[in-house]
């Protein structure tokens, strides 16, 4: 009788401690497996595990060199955030290609190494744009200078212990398709915000990341001094005057355009890109593609080479956007030396792009499926947003466009979202008639 109760005893205390242990084992097991399908964009080496209840994982220590690249980044930690019961009850195997139906990756505290500076000569002269659409203001701050800012400038801009994060969210919607917000942070100087609807190339269960398709982009850009900091540099160059340098800068834009496409902007799009270089600005913009791409295609073009196949529409002041249209010029305006220079860069930039795909072909990447499974994100009527004011959510409007933030308050047919991100926040104003869902976030 006594051994029984021993055995019903010992009984009980497995069934207690086995979904703990089980919890942690997978979130554990899933942690590992998102690196290691990471692994395609380079080395990583990390180090502790820990995780939480809420479904918070945590990845501490990590170091990630990009493919074909000597410098590197130190990461403090990555944070990965999901359904508990997704971890709990999603068996460890399959944990290594399943993707719950709602995930926040947020990788926080990354610092360029100084073991070289090739990334940071790749970010100056061509990949700036994928952090901050537009060339971020570096057209004119040298009187020599149009699409980068020359190597002095930029090494005044960004200082060599620059601190980034970055967020990666996404839901799956009930079409199948992929509610995506990417948001890219430099601590104290800007926050940028990539949204769009991906739909898969598979089936609505089953995705591969670098075969997404992608028809559509909404970009958002919050200063939070990157504009004030350049703008004290690149004045130096015009005898300490910011409006010189602002009204230079436009020059250098049309200049740019009228060599280089035989167009230039008209003057209410030139005037709105001289009021985006002040400081303490935010804009929104919305990019159609002019074919529907694989996502792998667009992380991989440069920026001339993106927007010359787009489409673009930027929201002024009271959200409403205005198409970027050009308009014709005067050929004597051209300047031969810049269309001569920018014909051998295209030159270049297209034998460089034949090489990369080349590349790949050569290199072919192993496609990982991955299913689709757990809670559905929770969607919410408009009749009830009063009972979520403080809470974070997740909203489209009828144009499409994304917006993430706190519910703060509810007036005369509007709602006012704040968004807060890590060293900047901004308040938008929506019209409740825009809004087509609303979805809770964690």
């Amino acid at each position: 009788m006594k051994n029984k109760i021993i055995g019903l005893i010992l009984t009980m205390v497995v069934l207690a401690v086995y979904p703990t242990w089980r919890y942690f084992n997978h979130a554990n097991v899933f942690a590992k497996a998102l690196i290691n399908h990471a692994s395609p964009l380079g080395k990583w080496s990390y180090g502790s595990v820990s995780s939480s209840f809420s479904g918070k994982v945590t990845v501490r220590n990590l170091k990630f060199v990009p493919s074909g690249y000597k410098q590197g980044f130190d990461i403090e930690n990555i944070t990965i955030t999901t359904e508990p019961m997704f971890l709990l009850k999603t068996s460890a195997d399959k944990l290594d290609y399943m993707l719950p139906q709602t995930l926040t990756l947020s990788v926080n505290g990354a610092q360029m190494t100084r073991n070289s500076n090739d990334i940071d000569e790749v970010l100056r002269n061509e990949s700036m744009w994928m952090l901050m659409a537009g060339f971020a203001g570096s057209f004119g701050c040298d009187r020599d200078s149009f699409t980068s800012f020359n190597e002095k400038d930029w090494q005044g801009v960004i200082a060599p212990d620059q601190m980034f994060n970055m967020d990666l969210y996404y839901s799956r919607q009930i079409d199948g398709t992929l509610d995506v917000d990417l948001i890219l942070d430099a601590e104290n100087l800007f926050s940028t915000t990539w949204s769009s609807n991906l739909r898969s190339s598979y089936n609505e269960e089953q995705i591969s990341i670098n075969e997404l398709l992608v028809d559509k982009l909404f970009y958002y850009y919050l200063d939070n001094g990157f504009n004030q900091k350049r703008n004290d540099i690149c004045k130096q160059n015009y005898e300490s005057s910011f409006a010189a340098y602002r009204l230079s800068s436009a020059q250098h834009v049309q200049n740019y355009l009228r060599s280089y496409y035989s167009k230039e902007l008209p003057d209410v799009l030139i005037n709105m890109y001289q009021r985006q270089l002040v400081p303490d600005v935010e804009f929104s913009a919305s990019i159609s593609l002019d074919e529907m791409s694989y996502l792998s295609e667009i992380v991989n073009k440069n920026q001339i080479s993106f927007y010359e196949n787009a489409s673009v529409e930027i929201a002024g002041n009271d959200q409403k956007y205005i198409p970027i249209t050009f308009k014709g010029i005067d050929y004597t305006k051209i300047d031969s030396d810049i269309l001569k220079k920018e014909n051998l860069k295209r030159q270049q930039r297209e034998e460089d792009e034949r090489l990369a795909k080349e590349k790949i072909k050569k290199n072919k990447y192993t496609k990982v499926l991955h299913r689709i499974g757990g809670k559905k994100a929770e969607k919410l009527s408009i009749s009830k947003l009063s009972q979520v004011i403080g809470k974070k959510l997740r909203i489209k409007t009828h144009r499409g466009r994304p917006i993430s933030g706190y519910l703060i308050s509810i007036n005369n047919g509007t709602i006012s979202i704040e968004t807060k991100y890590k060293t900047g926040n901004a308040k938008i104003i929506v019209d409740i008639e825009e809004i087509t869902s609303i979805e809770m976030m964690k």
